[in-house]
């Protein structure tokens, strides 16, 4: 039986050269709408859905981090946003506006520097003596991305139309970890909102592999992913700050600490202090490997499975893609029509969505609506 592949995901990616030409990606997952869906058994909603899709749908990007981060943002199909990057200072939003039929990614570039007129950095050399702007990120070192960001960086991916009348989206860490991300869906906000009842704890994936902004076991708080009371966003309660702290493997790390011996350490390495802010790449970004990337002859879910690092970051985001063949466990499906959020730095824990509401979403996708069984056996008195 076939796969469908995730189209904002699998039709894609560039970075690390772990996708096939977008055309063959395109073709695939046509045909596959109008055949079988082993993922969800996915049937077309009606067309309601699509013809009253806006023209376009808001874009906001916000930012939490306490340093100055700058948005970069790519478009591969559809009317893009008026920016493809920007500085955002902590607790500023950036509202934009993109077509209905959008196919893009946003991400997050840290510890920038860029000249008076965002053309390069601020000196010849960047940050890095490469011509990089940022630390993490950089898009050829300038503000107004063209390309996606080089690795390691957490993407949020977008298709928000397909010929199903679908929204597909995603937080991914496929091509790396650098900044914490939540989506929120703003579907209940468009015009579409009549069609078909939503709530938050479907649709609002949250990754927390930051342990600084993790808060305790327990402690299920959250307030920036636009859930509420009546139904909250299911989250993760297996990881401790420490295996937070902790979660990228050893030789990933892009700022491996030298101490304590000037680069010379022993391994494990669970005695040694990480820094706070840690990035790390994927076992594909860094090494390039077809068995890491799914690449070759590992093209195929039957023969590609997850690395170490694959594991390790589904562990502390189990919502977000972890590598090329994980659609299952990261892919969100609703109908078109809405627009998003994209918030760095949230605080609080990583959601768990798709396990815990595995049937709700299965209906979702299937039928366009949650029935109202489903949304009373969610909701909390």
């Amino acid at each position: 039986m076939a796969v469908l592949r995730n189209p904002s995901v699998r039709m894609s990616r560039s970075i690390a050269g772990t996708r096939l030409p977008v055309l063959r990606r395109i073709l695939r997952f046509l045909v596959l709408l109008d055949t079988t869906n082993a993922l969800h058994h996915m049937k077309r909603p009606p067309l309601a859905y699509v013809s009253r899709r806006a023209e376009t749908v808001p874009l906001v990007v916000r930012s939490l981090c306490s340093e100055t981060i700058y948005p970069g943002i790519v478009t591969q199909a559809g009317t893009p946003p008026s920016s493809g990057g920007f500085e955002l200072q902590t607790g500023q939003q950036m509202n934009l506006t993109v077509g209905a039929d959008w196919q893009g990614r946003v991400w997050g570039r840290t510890n920038c520097s860029f000249n008076s007129q965002g053309t390069g950095p601020a000196n010849a050399g960047g940050n890095n003596g490469g011509g990089s702007a940022c630390g993490t990120g950089d898009c050829g070192g300038i503000i107004g991305c063209k390309a996606t960001g080089e690795t390691p960086v957490t993407l949020a991916e977008f298709t928000l139309a397909t010929s199903s009348g679908q929204t597909f989206y995603d937080i991914s860490l496929v091509d790396g970890y650098n900044l914490p991300l939540a989506i929120v869906s703003l579907y209940p906000e468009s015009d579409n909102s009549s069609l078909t009842k939503i709530p938050p704890n479907l649709t609002n994936p949250i990754c927390i592999g930051t342990a600084a902004l993790l808060t305790a076991q327990g402690d299920t708080s959250d307030s920036n992913s636009g859930t509420n009371s009546s139904f909250p966003i299911p989250l993760d309660e297996s990881v401790s700050v420490s295996d937070v702290a902790s979660w990228c493997p050893w030789d990933l790390q892009v700022n491996i600490p030298t101490v304590p011996f000037d680069g010379v350490y022993s391994y494990p390495d669970t005695n040694i202090q990480r820094p706070g802010f840690d990035p790390c790449f994927s076992a594909c970004a860094k090494y390039s490997q077809a068995a890491d990337c799914c690449t070759g002859s590992y093209d195929s879910p039957n023969v590609c499975k997850p690395s170490s690092y694959s594991t390790a970051a589904k562990s502390v985001c189990p919502d977000a893609y972890s590598y090329a063949f994980d659609d299952q466990t990261s892919t969100f499906i609703i109908p078109s029509g809405g627009g998003f959020e994209v918030t760095f730095c949230p605080t609080g824990r990583s959601s768990n969505i798709l396990k815990v509401y595995k049937q709700q979403l299965a209906e979702l996708s299937e039928t366009g609506s949650v029935s109202e069984s489903s949304l009373e056996a969610m909701q909390v008195a």
